[in-house]
């Protein structure tokens, strides 16, 4: 078998060291946390992360879908997992076996779940989900009216057979925005409306949660048992803006390699549809990096990359595969590293602002074919 160094091309660069800086944080609010590692770890690496974090200081874990939790679980992750989206009940057996806990987004789908462990002869956990505004999922606790209903539909839920309720959550969806605070704080509220209805029925939930990254961040009264730590375990701030604080650690980094230097006579057009023309003679350097490792066509002509220390502006479209430096004025040879973003060049929040989406959608864009290169700490 032939083997291809992991830096030959494109890579991304995980710094597990600064992971574990920006888990400490969440840490000090004194309550569990659940490490959100969904979507591949926001493309960080899931069983890696995983594992590195269920080693240094993780209390549980939160994932999107079944098959997340199930390859975690197969990949030596023994700390809870939560599966943060639906499942359907057919597969309440592999959640029991697994001992994946399992959201209960209403009080049907409970039941559904209850009905399938009672025949399946198992008993599943479940968390239940509050729905306080974000208005996606979840039994709906927004108003007076409603958190009555909503105390009334956990409270049986509890009660269901072949069901363990181990949590309630809800989610915050503006707590990143400082002119929706009486948004937030109404949320904070209606959730604690319901738990304190349970506890006045003599029904104790053993973990509530609903903070996220925004809401560890800005509001600690919202800490609850157990706060869920997502985008800001990754060094990424959760309102996706450029932040100089050095509160957090970046973990990303995207490189690459030059694979061609050229020279361009003055007036010649570069790349697909012709968006840049040379001024003078230019010194190009062809990058081998492209939209479909997850560098943003987006970017064309807006961004620049690291050679050698040095700046160098991105000239013309961005291709699937390439893309191109002038890099006229610094010493680039073939097979020189390029830094793309994060780690002195372009953070992610910069890049997200150009694109116009947020910080982690780009790094959940970079793709497999970007090899994860993990830094451990020397400590560990």
């Amino acid at each position: 078998m032939y083997g291809i160094d992991e830096k030959a091309r494109t890579w991304a660069q995980i710094d597990l060291g600064a992971m574990k800086h920006n888990l400490d944080i969440a840490k000090r609010t004194g309550v569990k946390v659940m490490c959100v590692i969904k979507a591949n770890a926001y493309g960080h690496g899931a069983v890696v992360c995983g594992r590195f974090l269920q080693e240094n200081g993780a209390d549980a874990f939160a994932v999107a879908c079944l098959s997340e939790a199930v390859e975690l679980r197969e990949n030596g992750i023994t700390l809870p997992v939560l599966v943060l989206g639906h499942t359907p009940c057919e597969y309440a057996k592999t959640l029991a076996d697994l001992h994946i806990e399992q959201t209960a987004v209403d009080e049907e789908a409970a039941r559904e779940l209850s009905a399938a462990a009672k025949e399946a002869g198992v008993t599943v956990s479940v968390h239940i989900k509050i729905d306080t505004g974000m208005s996606r999922s979840g039994v709906l606790a927004r108003g007076d009216e409603h958190v009555k209903s909503a105390i009334d539909a956990a409270e049986r839920i509890t009660k269901l057979e072949n069901i363990n309720v181990v949590g309630m959550y809800t989610h915050l969806s503006v707590a990143d925005s400082p002119n929706e605070d009486e948004y937030t704080r109404s949320q904070i509220g209606y959730f604690n409306a319901v738990r304190d209805g349970l506890e006045a029925r003599g029904i104790h939930i053993e973990t509530c949660h609903a903070s996220n990254s925004a809401g560890i961040m800005y509001y600690p009264e919202a800490r609850f048992d157990m706060v869920r730590e997502g985008i800001m375990l990754y060094g990424l701030y959760p309102d996706s803006m450029p932040n100089s604080s050095g509160l957090l650690k970046p973990v990303m980094t995207l490189k690459s390699r030059v694979g061609q230097v050229r020279f361009l006579p003055a007036g010649t057009t570069v790349s697909y549809d012709r968006t840049y023309k040379t001024e003078r003679e230019t010194k190009t350097a062809v990058v081998t990096v492209g939209y479909a490792d997850g560098y943003p066509r987006r970017l064309s002509n807006s961004t620049y990359a690291v050679v050698n220390g040095k700046r160098c502006r991105q000239i013309g479209r961005i291709c699937m595969d390439m893309m191109i430096l002038d890099a006229t004025d610094i010493e680039v040879e073939r097979g020189d590293e390029v830094t793309l973003l994060g780690e002195g060049a372009m953070s992610m929040e910069e890049a997200s602002q150009i694109v116009g989406t947020i910080n982690y959608e780009l790094t959940c864009l970079v793709t497999d074919r970007a090899q994860r290169v993990y830094i451990y700490p020397e400590s560990v």
